[in-house]
């Protein structure tokens, strides 16, 4: 009985296949994401990225307030526990004595939790990034416009100007910041440009 319960053809995939999709899906999500959050600081922010800062922008995300992913993590591990725990009993029930009928019904509802565990995981990731870039944009860009933000980095450049800033976020090639006292993102490029950046306390 139980091995007559048939799993969804895109579940016999490999190990490798499902690491190699589950990356591709978190780097357009992530992308996306990246895209989304900088356009509410009315900023193109592939223009200013390689294709390092892109292959890395979904860790960055996730690494920026690790409480986030952690709780969103946690959420999704105990839905997919419960479903497991769901198809046990589904299992349990099927090695009982019961008619074709249920039986049918059993085995339908086994196949639908297949389904629900799988597009668990993606939904909610979809959701957390999107979620992050649209109030984390809406509320970085908000606090600029009203100055409503703490400077906590001294940037020293090459010239000897030094610059207290609000830390927006820096890739490969430039740091995005907005001075103190100022209501505009800056950007400025790092290489032979920017000497050090110190923390302020």
């Amino acid at each position: 009985m139980i091995e007559n319960i048939k799993k969804p053809t895109f579940l016999k995939g490999s190990i490798q296949e499902y690491i190699y999709l589950s990356y591709l899906y978190l780097l357009i999500v992530g992308t996306l994401s990246y895209s989304i959050y900088y356009t509410f600081l009315g900023i193109n922010i592939i223009k200013y990225s390689t294709l390092l800062d892109i292959l890395l922008s979904p860790i960055v995300i996730l690494t920026d307030n690790i409480k986030i992913p952690l709780f969103m993590g946690g959420y999704i591990l105990i839905i997919i526990i419960v479903i497991w725990w769901s198809q046990k009993r589904i299992k349990k029930n099927l090695k009982k004595e019961v008619t074709q009928e249920r039986q049918s019904k059993l085995k339908k509802k086994y196949a639908s939790l297949q389904y629900i565990k799988f597009l668990i995981p993606i939904i909610g990731t979809l959701g957390f990034y999107i979620g992050y870039a649209l109030g984390g944009g809406y509320k970085t860009n908000n606090k600029i416009k009203t100055g409503d933000f703490k400077v906590n980095k001294l940037i020293e450049f090459t010239d000897g100007n030094m610059q207290k800033v609000k830390l927006i976020e820096l890739n490969s090639l430039y740091v995005f910041y907005v001075s103190e006292n100022e209501k505009k993102v800056s950007i400025s490029p790092i290489s032979g440009n920017i000497k050090t950046i110190h923390n302020l306390e």
